[in-house]
């Protein structure tokens, strides 16, 4: 029998575990990934990869707290696997802090040894007055992505880089396209509420460094700076500007998080500078996870959409790629349902 032909647009995170998924439960299948940018290119791989749950625009709750509940699973199986090592999957030990006292995340109960931070705890902190406690865990997106990628084509995953236009140039090639494009949704299907956060970071060398910082004014959801650990380098962050398309990295930002994060921990101004990295996050009123079926001429296209994750892709990953799997399969069953009715 034929095999039916699925397509994946964007070879991100969420990209690459979603075809992974497909591939797992759609075995009759042939996947193929269409992206313009690999890694070590894509957005995903500026991440510091930190499992923290935001609340992605008008996304409904419980869809978020399963999805980065599955993520969690996931990620925590890898820290504990011999793969550890190879992707630098790890949990991490830290704070949440505040100048104002915050009300309890809503992930609270899926980190491990949840607590608030003593008083002694927050002055050692400059300008922190609150803050909890908690073990949750990283991966190094960098290597993430290649391993993701590795097991792909080990089972019979194709990979085309080239950048589409339009999703009218896969007519009549795909069963089913499966559509992760992050940012990049608003000009290749028109979504206007898909806008572009751009972030900066800068990774250093400090392996005194065990400890992870988020600093927050009084939404949790919305971190003004952090300090990430990772297994080899330490991530930096806190730029968030809004309609920045910028891939660029100035010189005036790096200058910003420095004094900001310097200025938090002391002991960074001896660190090792790495590298400036500069991505796009893909904020959208909500995460767009839904079947459309596109009207070309006398036929349709059906298109899973999978985007618009904010700062949350690694959060969710693992959760929405199993959904969009779920999703195409049961159109696959739909086609041949019809199919033997004819």
């Amino acid at each position: 029998m034929k095999k039916q032909q699925i397509c994946v647009i964007g070879a991100g995170i969420m990209g690459l575990s979603s075809a992974l998924h497909i591939q797992e439960i759609c075995p009759e299948s042939d996947v193929t990934i269409i992206a313009d940018k690999l890694s070590p290119n894509t957005t995903s791989d500026v991440s510091a990869g930190f499992w923290m749950p935001h609340l992605v625009g008008s996304t409904p709750p419980e869809k978020i707290r399963s999805w980065s509940q599955s993520t969690w699973d996931h990620m925590t199986t890898l820290a504990h696997s011999k793969q550890a090592s190879e992707l630098g999957a790890c949990l991490v030990s830290g704070y949440l802090l505040s100048p104002v006292k915050l009300d309890l995340p809503f992930y609270s109960d899926q980190v491990l040894g949840f607590r608030e931070a003593t008083q002694k705890e927050i002055t050692k902190f400059p300008g922190a007055k609150y803050g909890f406690f908690y073990t949750t865990v990283m991966i190094e997106v960098r290597r993430y992505l290649p391993w993701l990628m590795k097991r792909f084509k080990e089972r019979g995953g194709k990979v085309q880089q080239r950048k589409l236009s339009s999703l009218t140039e896969l007519s009549g090639q795909y069963e089913i396209v499966v559509n992760c494009p992050g940012v990049q949704a608003r000009q290749l299907v028109g979504d206007k509420s898909v806008e572009s956060v751009r972030g900066q970071i800068i990774r250093v060398r400090a392996p005194w460094l065990k400890t992870f910082l988020t600093v927050t004014n009084e939404n949790p959801d919305f971190l003004d700076a952090y300090v990430f650990p990772g297994a080899q380098e330490v991530v930096l962050g806190g730029i968030a500007q809004v309609g920045d398309w910028d891939l660029q990295h100035r010189k005036v930002d790096r200058e910003y998080l420095w004094k900001k994060c310097t200025t938090l921990l002391p002991s960074l101004q001896n660190a090792e500078m790495v590298k400036d990295w500069t991505g796009l996050r893909p904020v959208r009123t909500s995460v767009r996870l839904e079947v459309e079926y596109l009207p070309l001429g006398d036929r349709s296209m059906t298109i899973v959409h999978c985007y618009g994750h904010s700062g949350s892709g690694v959060t969710l990953h693992w959760g929405c790629a199993k959904e969009v799997a779920d999703v195409v399969k049961r159109e696959l069953n739909q086609d041949r349902n019809k199919l033997s009715k004819l």
